[in-house]
């Protein structure tokens, strides 16, 4: 009786302690499971109830201890207990003062839990039985197993993610800078008006590069009038898009890779930080030139003309598509990344401002779905913006001109012919494209691959001197699995069957210690119980146990079973009041005390 529900529960354990996934499971596989918590509730209800049973039982076999009456039924009521535990049949005996108040208390205790235990025993079985659907960890990919491809690369010099950008950080040119820059523009949209129908834009891909052999996938958005744009670092999308398809090919379901960064090859590896952008740009107002810029990044006002701060930037000269660098920075104070002023040829002006920080994101590649990387940050695009912390990235003048000057043409020249040409949404057109050149130059930081002469890293090197990070990739399947960590109340579902586990070591070890070991009750139904009561005889003085005062006093009353008479019937009868003595003999026969 007690084995059955023991082993279900110790094979689930040992499916989730082992991680199983469960491939595609067909409709009748999970409706079978169903049915399958169900027997368990029902062979735990057993269990739980012979459990109940032999600790009454006991009592009523020993003269000197007994039942109260209220607890005759309590092992008869599991499958519903909740009348029973709001009863004073339970109550009123549990807290009655006696010579065995401890075994009354005890034995109340363990209906009590019983009780609860057979209240959760449904819920509790299709918790632990029923797998979850979702992302799993497999511990046993690694990437760098030879599958006969070309080994990956797993050693790459320590990435710097330098605050303040030079003419030392300009990434080297790739060959997508030969592309003409308005065509690379053009492709990437940004002369098509998202002004009316986009104020508010969540974030889309769009394929713009420089450097890379295939156009990298930036994330632009638009809120609260500004414009966000993100991507992972180039070496990082590139490590990625080789490691997504090792070891995945037997699977049927979707699967995603990513990748962390181990400090020296040594812990669990962090997320890689990656360039997060916001461009504001505005209209300077004819004549004055004077540009508002109220949002939640900065609050500030500026006019060109007769500002001494600015006396050395020559706007008389600046012509349709020109730029200047304010530097409002140093200038001015604010705080800002970088600022650039675009010319026209009605002699306004367009302001962008640029805030630039590095923060960590978790960085994936998802199939079948597309090749395309995905990012989740650790906080609040917004609030990591705003965040003003050692992560927020200067980018100087000179920076700003080296990624921008190829052999043919520059690109903020490009810029300004592309919107200059559309005077609807001339700040808007300058946000995206800025947004795209910037984060793209940003998220070449660390790309060794464009280094001349760089031969790809398996091993670690042997100079000491060299400070160099691991790479650790981590493959996720989409399955059902079981895993403690898919839910909360996995953990408090075995909690509970463990404690039945418990209960039936202790009911074993009881059983085998006692002298009379435990065969069952002659009374484990209500209907052996109905018969038992009818064949016994009223206590004398009394002519009806019903006409109490109380109920409380009633189901207080204790009980015994005995033979009475030669013929060896069995009746239930009352204990007397100052407790019945047992001989030496008996105590031995029956194997000690239970309490």
């Amino acid at each position: 009786m007690h084995l059955p529900p023991v082993i279900i529960t110790l094979a689930l354990l040992s499916l989730y302690i082992a991680k199983v996934n469960w491939k595609e499971p067909s409709n009748e596989g999970l409706n079978a499971l169903q049915f399958a918590a169900k027997a368990h509730e029902t062979v735990l209800l057993l269990s739980l109830g012979d459990i109940l049973l032999y600790r009454i039982s006991y009592g009523l076999d020993r003269q000197d201890i007994g039942v109260p009456l209220g607890f005759l039924p309590s092992s008869f009521y599991l499958a519903a207990p909740f009348r029973y535990l709001a009863s004073r049949q339970l109550w009123a005996p549990t807290f009655k003062s006696s010579k065995n108040t401890k075994h009354q208390w005890a034995t109340g205790a363990m209906i009590v839990s019983v009780s609860i235990l057979c209240i959760a025993a449904s819920p509790l079985s299709a918790i632990a039985m029923i797998p979850r659907l979702g992302w799993w960890k497999n511990d046993d990919f690694d990437a760098f197993a030879d599958d006969g491809g070309s080994p990956l690369v797993k050693w790459l010099p320590h990435i710097e993610y330098r605050t303040v950008l030079g003419s030392e950080s300009i990434p080297l040119p790739g060959v997508q800078s030969l592309v003409d820059p308005i065509k690379a523009f053009l492709r990437a949209g940004v002369d098509v008006d998202l002004h009316t129908n986009f104020d508010e834009m969540e974030f889309s891909n769009i394929s713009y590069s420089n450097y890379d052999e295939g156009p990298q996938s930036v994330s632009l958005a638009q809120e609260n009038e500004i414009t966000y744009a993100t991507c992972p670092l180039s070496i990082v999308a590139t490590l990625l898009r080789v490691a997504v398809n090792r070891g995945a090919q037997a699977f049927p379901g979707p699967w995603l890779t990513t990748c962390k960064q181990q400090i020296q090859g040594h812990g669990d590896g962090t997320a890689w930080k990656q360039p997060l952008l916001a461009v504001k740009c505005q209209y300077g107002l004819p004549d004055s030139h004077f540009f508002n810029f109220s949002s939640v990044l900065l609050n500030e006002t500026l006019t060109l003309d007769g500002d001494k701060d600015l006396a050395g930037v020559d706007l008389h000269n600046l012509t349709r598509g020109d730029h200047r660098f304010l530097n409002l920075r140093a200038n001015k104070n604010w705080p800002v990344s970088a600022d650039i002023l675009f010319g026209s040829s009605e002699n306004k002006f367009t302001l962008c401002l640029m805030f630039a920080r590095w923060s960590a994101a978790d960085t994936w590649i998802e199939l079948p779905r597309s090749f395309q990387t995905w990012s989740n940050f650790e906080e609040p695009i917004v609030q990591s913006i705003s965040n003003r912390s050692s992560d927020f990235i200067h980018l100087e003048d000179k920076w700003m001109d080296g990624i921008a000057t190829f052999s043919h043409k520059s690109v903020f020249d490009s810029m300004a012919e592309i919107c200059e040409a559309a005077p609807s949404f001339v700040p808007r057109c300058y946000e995206h494209a800025l947004a795209l050149h910037i984060t793209d130059g940003l998220a070449q930081t660390g790309n060794v691959f464009l280094s001349p002469g760089y031969k790809p890293q398996t091993e670690q090197s042997n100079d000491s001197t060299k400070q160099e990070d691991a790479i650790l990739f981590i493959r996720y399947y989409y399955t059902y699995a079981y895993r403690f960590e898919s839910s909360r109340g996995i953990p408090l579902a075995f909690t509970f069957l463990l404690l039945h586990v418990l209960m039936v070591l202790t009911h074993l070890v009881k059983i085998i210690q006692s002298k009379d070991p435990w065969q069952g009750s002659d009374w484990d139904n209500f209907g052996d119980m109905l018969v038992l009561a009818l064949a016994s005889k009223p206590p004398d003085g009394t002519n009806d146990l019903a006409q109490q005062s109380s109920k409380s006093e009633l189901w207080r009353k204790t009980v015994t079973v005995g033979c009475e008479g030669d013929e060896g019937y069995f009746q239930i009868r009352l204990r007397e009041q100052e407790g019945y003595q047992r001989t030496r003999q008996q105590e031995e026969e029956s194997g000690g005390d239970f309490s």
